[in-house]
């Protein structure tokens, strides 16, 4: 599902809310997507509501692929 886009450095930047559909992985994630470049991050968390906010945090502080793994990293951490 489509959160926004935004531009970083020059490059648009889209932001995507993932849900799983294979019972095993469960729940939701998020993809960016900046060009060429694209990073996934799956099973963060149950609630589709708590992995929006998340996404939308990501479009606001312009996060890009490179650094989504960290970010959800600590997201998951606090």
């Amino acid at each position: 599902m489509f959160i926004g886009e935004t531009e970083v450095l020059g490059e648009k930047t889209f932001y995507y809310l993932l849900e799983s559909t294979d019972k095993l992985l469960g729940g939701y994630g998020v993809e960016i997507i900046r060009g060429d470049e694209r990073s996934r991050v799956h099973g963060l968390a149950v609630s589709g509501d708590r992995v929006w906010r998340l996404a939308e945090l990501l479009l606001r502080c312009a996060v890009t692929p490179v650094a989504l793994k960290d970010v959800a990293e600590d997201w998951l951490i606090c």
